[in-house]
């Protein structure tokens, strides 16, 4: 048995963990509008999934792999600065690309402090000493690269993850019981690992896709009368 292999495992499971502290059950990224609107139920959302996967998550494993692989090779920090504000510009709606860059300089202080790598400590002070905006896809990529983690596996468990928080935020929005929303993350794995594959396959800067749907109800979200999340 591999004791290290294992351990980098486990590590990487619990920055998977779609309950990890870094504020994703206070975002819906425009999934709370769409039910408001009427266009997502739950007679379609796991369809809504699967395409959400097959674009947005393939544009998300790109910056998280190749941000896994300059960590993987210790990589220079500026570099990754750029991409992730190059994955910023993508978010056309302030409230996704607000959301994002939240959760993103959340989870890597929470990375760097629990870790303590000299690579995350790095990256943390740059961020603090330029203000500068990371998003979650690239911090996460980071850290699973500062551990030791395959990049096309990286992407993967952060794919997992966005969709368990999206499943978890349309239990507040829709009648949707836990058992079927475990049946829906069961059924979508194929999909997440083709996004992944597919994210970590291509250059950086280079995946055609736009979420058109998610961004415009992101963007309308704030005119809702009520509101359960920030985005």
């Amino acid at each position: 048995m591999d004791t290290d292999y294992n351990r980098r495992l486990l590590e990487l499971q619990q920055f998977a963990d779609s309950a990890l502290p870094i504020g994703g059950a206070a975002h819906s990224f425009g999934l709370e509008m769409l039910v408001d609107a009427g266009l997502l139920g739950l007679e379609n959302l796991e369809g809504f999934l699967r395409d959400y996967l097959l674009e947005a998550g393939v544009l998300e494993a790109c910056y998280c792999a190749a941000s896994c692989e300059l960590g993987l090779a210790d990589g220079r920090l500026e570099q990754w600065l750029d991409w992730s504000a190059d994955l910023g510009a993508r978010k056309l709606a302030r409230e996704s690309r607000d959301g994002s860059a939240a959760m993103g300089r959340r989870f890597l202080f929470l990375a760097a402090t629990v870790t303590d790598l000299a690579m995350l400590r790095a990256a943390l002070e740059s961020v603090e000493d330029r203000e500068a905006e990371v998003h979650l896809a690239a911090c996460f990529g980071l850290a699973a690269g500062a551990l030791g983690i395959d990049a096309e596996l990286a992407a993967a468990a952060y794919l997992h993850q966005s969709t368990a928080t999206l499943l978890s935020c349309c239990q507040r929005l829709l009648p949707l019981g836990q058992t079927r929303a475990q049946e829906i993350l069961w059924s979508l794995k194929p999909e997440i690992l083709e996004a992944a594959r597919s994210g970590a396959s291509v250059p950086i800067n280079s995946p055609e896709s736009f979420p058109f749907l998610p961004e415009l109800a992101s963007a309308r979200h704030p005119a809702l009368r009520t509101r359960l999340f920030m985005s």
